[in-house]
């Protein structure tokens, strides 16, 4: 039997787009959580003893609430609009339009994510960050090739193609391209703030990251994670999402950090 946590317990992936957007979505109602962060490589077989031999992969982030053990961005921002305060970011009136926007995004992130990975695995300081807190730094250069073939079954996992940088490319200006269209200078996507803008902004962060007061990464990940060309062609939504975190993403509070609750 499960062991309920009295508070919600979040396994996350710092530098993952769908992780910021649950915890922006926990953070945007004033919702108290711990944060479990996951390790990809070391967490993987605790991750499927978690969601189960259900779900065809095990990804983050999950979210530990009561009972309800949620495995998708999309469900943890719908439980954060139930149980929290403040606007909602799923609106019945919108919630087609804001699911539409959301599965765009998904979309362009694998395109991202092929980008990312490919030049994490190109660069051996990134690989240097990418390793968990706890390997002393003297030790991080000795076990970069753990940490390149890591990465590699990461993209192993999500089916990565090195192959079509181009292919990538295309998609992710095919998604911001309508992003551009449908706001029009707009300071919203639909009628307020949503999840749509919030899924939106985080397909931004693989071509441009955020500023570190919202999400802290080492320079090499932040070199790895942008890519010139396309942050210099869309400069106006890199600007627009700056602004959308400056106006709307809550002051990232300490959360507790540690282990899974027992049972788990």
């Amino acid at each position: 039997m499960r062991a309920v946590p009295a508070t919600p317990t979040l396994i996350s992936l710092h530098v993952s787009p769908w992780s910021e957007r649950a915890r922006w979505a926990l953070d945007h109602h004033g919702i108290a959580y711990r944060i479990v962060e996951h390790s990809p490589g070391l967490g993987e077989r605790r991750l499927r003893r978690l969601v189960g031999r259900a779900r065809p992969k095990a990804t983050v982030p999950v979210l530990l609430a009561g009972t309800e053990l949620l495995t998708e961005s999309w469900d943890i921002a719908a439980y954060a609009d139930r149980t929290g305060r403040g606007s909602k970011l799923i609106t019945r009136e919108q919630a087609a339009e804001i699911r539409t926007w959301a599965e765009r995004a998904d979309d362009a992130l694998q395109s991202v994510r092929a980008l990312i990975l490919a030049a994490t695995i190109a660069s051996p300081d990134a690989l240097d960050e990418a390793m968990p807190r706890l390997v002393p730094t003297v030790a991080r250069p000795l076990l970069r090739p753990v940490a390149r073939n890591v990465t590699r079954a990461l993209a192993d996992k999500y089916a990565v193609r090195f192959d079509a940088t181009e292919t990538h490319e295309r998609v992710i200006r095919a998604a911001l391209d309508a992003v551009r269209a449908e706001l029009g200078g707009r300071a919203h996507l639909l009628e307020g703030f949503t999840y749509a803008d919030i899924a939106v902004a985080s397909i931004l962060q693989g071509i441009s990251p955020v500023h570190d007061r919202f999400l802290r990464i080492g320079p090499a990940t932040r070199s790895a994670w942008t890519h010139h060309a396309l942050a210099g062609e869309y400069r106006d939504l890199v600007t627009w999402r700056d602004t959308l975190y400056e106006a709307r993403r809550p002051a990232r509070t300490a959360h507790a950090q540690g282990p899974l609750p027992p049972g788990r």
